[in-house]
């Protein structure tokens, strides 16, 4: 049976903007890595992508990935 929500994009499970949240805290590094550009040490650099998909993978872990969504106008 699939859950009626009135938002037509993914408002509806919140670990996904977390998700995103985790990745745009490392923008700073993937600028780095894409524009050749060193200021952070190596070590740092991969720790913090380390810790990102290991954060990434934590919040995942607690979505359901059985729910369906259906968009209504209202939910009565």
């Amino acid at each position: 049976m699939a859950i009626e929500t009135i938002e037509d994009g993914w408002d509806c499970v919140p670990e996904l903007k977390e998700v995103i949240s985790e990745i745009e805290n490392v923008d700073g590094i993937v600028y780095e890595i894409k524009n050749c550009v060193r200021t952070m040490e190596l070590y740092d650099i991969v720790e913090e992508l380390k810790n990102m998909a290991y954060t990434i993978t934590d919040i995942l872990e607690k979505v359901d990935e059985d729910q369906e969504f259906e968009t209504v106008d209202e939910i009565e």
